[in-house]
């Protein structure tokens, strides 16, 4: 019957899920170890925005010619910002997992906390496409003199939008399984 595979394999999501969310727990809590007890030696590198985004606005300025007493100090942002990802994306993973524990258990699709789980995925999701660029913009900024701004847009926003769109898809389906209920 295709709603035992789909259970079967709604647990194996839910599973894999959990195993990522745990795994980025463990790379947030190695770099930040890392970090404290290797300060000269570990460094954290930031993606190349033109690689990944659509729409890429950069704007740069900082006095004088020596930045490099400023390296450790960003690197400190960096981190900061790793932290702050790490977690959403943690978050993220663990919410998808319980959508699809619930799926395994019983296999209510159209029920009204999963479409607050999609919703909130969605929100996590848009909440990690555009706050780490803004808050590293603004810290930088206000830590280290002169002026940094950067914004992209990349496909984590897309992901957004389709949950998004996913959720109200979600809703749709849940009014109408509430109203083919009612009707028998």
């Amino acid at each position: 019957m295709k709603l035992k595979r789909l259970q079967k394999m709604s647990y194996l999501l839910h599973i894999a899920l959990k195993i990522f969310s745990i795994g980025t727990i463990v790379m947030l809590i190695s770099s930040v170890l890392m970090k404290l007890l290797n300060k000269n030696n570990v460094s954290i590198n930031m993606v190349n925005e033109n690689e990944y985004t659509f729409l890429n606005f950069q704007t740069e300025f900082i006095p004088g010619s020596d930045t490099e007493q400023y390296d450790q100090t960003e690197q400190w942002i960096l981190l900061g910002i790793a932290i702050f990802s790490f977690t959403i994306l943690a978050i993220l993973l663990w919410m998808a997992s319980m959508i699809f524990k619930d799926l395994a258990t019983n296999f209510e699709p159209f029920s009204e906390i999963e479409i607050i789980r999609l919703r909130r995925i969605s929100q996590l999701l848009l909440i990690y496409s555009l706050v780490p660029q803004i808050l590293y913009s603004i810290l930088h900024t206000i830590i280290i003199p002169g002026y940094y701004f950067s914004f992209g847009l990349n496909m984590s926003l897309l992901f957004a939008i389709i949950f998004y769109c996913l959720t109200e898809i979600f809703r749709y389906g849940a009014f109408l399984q509430k109203e083919s209920d009612e009707t028998l």
